[in-house]
């Protein structure tokens, strides 16, 4: 009776979503019509971290380009410059341009799994990902320490070295730190090192305002 009932508040609140959507488009094209086109908020969020907001609250299980669409328009987390709606070739154009972050299974997309190099990793190293409180919180108790940025799925011709206090990381709030580039910490700047050379096969780069 419990999982019937989940059942049917699911479908109910996909099919709120989907009117929701379907009279933001409305609203627009009437807006538009008569020259007053709906702009995006400033700061709001990018259409790639909206749809991974709406993967993660969705536990990441795999969705269409449709019903990502639905759910960031329903929930008004991204607008397109006209005011408009976000549609489903844009959610596939972005999902494409951003292999590193989604991946795909036929019609259905979810967040991409840490890549293997990240799982096989020493108790010395932590990751950051998605996580910009978490990695504040790492360097302020480890002023000692180290960092690598890179991508989120970690390739050897970006791997860039630095200090805590690097004066790169401003901490800007409207700025996301751990989304498209991820940190790999570590008290040890050696266990980087050998670990970005055995496990990625590369060096790391330094920065050149950390190690100036």
């Amino acid at each position: 009776m419990v999982a019937t009932a989940l059942a049917d508040a699911r479908a109910e609140l996909a099919a709120i979503d989907a009117r929701r959507a379907e009279l933001q488009a409305l609203i627009a094209r009437g807006e538009a019509a008569i020259g007053h086109p709906r702009q995006p908020a400033s700061g709001t969020a990018t259409l790639h971290e909206a749809l991974a907001q709406v993967l993660r609250e969705n536990g990441n299980e795999p969705m269409t380009a449709r019903a990502l669409a639905d759910a960031v328009n329903g929930r008004g987390l991204y607008r397109k410059r006209d005011g408009g709606p976000v549609e489903v070739n844009q959610v596939h154009a972005r999902t494409n341009n951003y292999q590193d972050l989604f991946e795909k299974d036929g019609a259905l997309t979810r967040l991409r799994k840490d890549p293997l190099v990240l799982s096989n990793r020493p108790d010395t190293i932590s990751v950051f990902k998605d996580d910009d409180v978490g990695f504040f919180d790492w360097i302020d108790h480890h002023p000692d320490g180290h960092f690598i940025n890179s991508e989120r799925n970690p390739k050897p011709s970006y791997l860039v070295l630095h200090r805590p206090a690097c004066p790169h990381i401003d901490r800007d709030p409207s700025r996301h730190w751990t989304k498209d580039y991820i940190k790999i910490c570590s008290q040890s700047r050696s266990d980087l090192e050998e670990w970005a050379a055995g496990s990625i096969g590369g060096d790391v780069t330094l920065c050149s305002r950390c190690f100036s």
